[in-house]
């Protein structure tokens, strides 16, 4: 849904987690997805599944079809 990102985007943090073999692992599950968007859905796949809090946010979410990820639009 357009502009659900909007909140998320105006947040003043953001964090930079370097992509690990465990990230490259979890991304080869998705042979449909392009690797630039594997990358970002394979860190907060791995985020989620730890319990941490993550928001991924896209202006083609679309993309994320078949990664478990559902991002936000925030446009």
């Amino acid at each position: 849904m357009p502009g659900a990102g909007a909140h998320a985007a105006a947040l003043r943090f953001a964090e930079a987690v370097p992509f690990t073999t465990g990230h490259a692992a979890e991304a080869m599950a998705w042979p449909g997805v392009d690797w630039p968007v594997a990358h970002p859905a394979a860190i907060a796949w791995q985020a989620a599944q730890a319990g941490d809090p993550v928001t991924v946010l896209s202006l083609e979410p679309e993309l994320y079809a078949g990664s478990g990820i559902t991002p936000l639009d925030p446009t």
